[in-house]
C-alpha cells in the first residue's frame, strides 16, 4: 500500500512538472481553442477559466466564471492559435498571444471577423493551466502563423517577490504617459516586446512599434483595476480601464523584470 502511495505521488509530480514549462503553456492554449471549436465558446471559457479569472463586460472587469455562467451559449465558431509565448522562470505563470477568427455557424463558413488575442495563464493548486485574464483586439489583416515563437528574454528573479515595485512602475508609466507618450515608451518598453492594437498586426520591431506609438492618442487616461505576478517575481501583469473622449475601454500590460528594471513585454491597448 505504501509503495502504491509513493508511486502515485511520483506520477502526480511528474505530470505537474511536465506541465510546468512553456510547452505545457502552449498546449493549454491550443486545447482551449480546440475545445471552443468542438464544443462552444461558453463551455470552453468555463472549462479553462481560473476561479479568479477576469473577463471584461462593458469595459468593467468581472469574474469570468460568474459572467459566463449567466450568459446564453453564443452561436458561431471562435478559433485561434498561439503565435508568441513566454513563461516565468518559476514556470507557474505565462502568456500567449496570437490571431483569432470568427465564423457565423460552422468551420466551413467564411471568416467574418479577425483579431489578436492575449491570454495570461497560471498553474492552479491542482497543477492545471487556467487563465487569469484574456483581452484581444480586432479588425486585423489575415495572417498565417503556424509556428509558435517562444520568447526567451533574460529575466531577473526576486525572492521574495515584489509585486509592489511592478505596480509602482505601472503608475510611473501612467504618470509620464500624458506628458511625453513617445518618451515613456522609450523608457519602459523592452527591446523584446509586442504591442497589440486594433487594426494592426502585432508590432515587434522598433520600426513597427514606433509607428504604433506615434498613432497612439496622448489623451488616453489609464486606471489600474488589478495585477498579478509569478512566483519567481520576474513576470507579471497589470490590467485596467482607459478613458478617451468619454469612452471607456480596457488595457493589459505584461511586465518583465530585466537587468535595467521592469520593462513592458507586451501591451494590449484598445481604444
Amino acid at each position: 500500500m505504501k509503495k502504491l502511495i509513493v508511486l502515485l505521488a511520483i506520477c502526480a509530480a511528474f505530470v505537474t512538472n511536465a506541465q510546468n514549462n512553456i510547452d505545457g503553456l502552449i498546449n493549454a492554449e491550443k486545447e482551449f481553442a480546440s475545445y471552443s471549436v468542438t464544443h462552444n465558446m461558453k463551455d470552453a471559457f468555463l472549462h479553462f477559466l481560473d476561479s479568479t479569472g477576469i473577463v471584461f463586460n462593458k469595459s468593467q472587469p468581472v469574474n469570468g466564471i460568474e459572467w459566463w455562467s449567466k450568459k446564453e451559449t453564443p452561436g458561431g465558431i471562435l478559433n485561434w492559435h498561439p503565435q508568441f509565448a513566454e513563461i516565468a522562470a518559476s514556470g507557474n505563470l505565462g502568456y500567449t498571444t496570437g490571431p483569432w477568427t470568427f465564423q457565423p455557424k460552422t468551420v466551413a463558413d467564411s471568416v467574418v471577423a479577425t483579431g489578436q488575442y492575449t491570454t495570461v495563464w497560471h498553474l492552479d493548486k491542482n497543477g492545471e493551466w487556467k487563465f487569469l485574464i484574456d483581452l484581444g483586439v480586432s479588425n486585423l489583416p489575415s495572417t498565417d502563423s503556424a509556428e509558435v515563437i517562444k520568447i526567451d528574454a533574460a529575466k531577473i528573479t526576486t525572492n521574495p517577490i515584489d509585486l509592489l515595485s511592478m505596480v509602482k512602475t505601472e503608475e510611473a508609466f501612467i504618470g509620464a504617459y500624458k506628458e511625453n507618450t513617445p518618451g515613456v515608451y522609450r523608457q519602459f518598453l523592452s527591446q523584446q516586446s509586442i504591442l497589440n492594437r486594433n487594426s494592426s498586426l502585432p508590432a515587434t520591431t522598433a520600426a513597427e512599434q514606433s509607428k504604433i506609438i506615434e498613432a497612439t492618442p496622448q489623451q488616453i487616461r489609464f486606471a489600474i483595476n488589478g495585477s498579478g505576478i509569478s512566483k519567481s517575481g520576474d513576470l507579471g501583469f497589470v490590467y485596467g480601464t482607459i478613458t478617451l473622449n468619454d469612452k471607456k475601454e480596457n488595457y493589459l500590460r505584461i511586465w518583465r523584470k530585466e537587468k535595467e528594471g521592469w520593462k513592458i513585454a507586451l501591451e494590449v491597448l484598445r481604444y
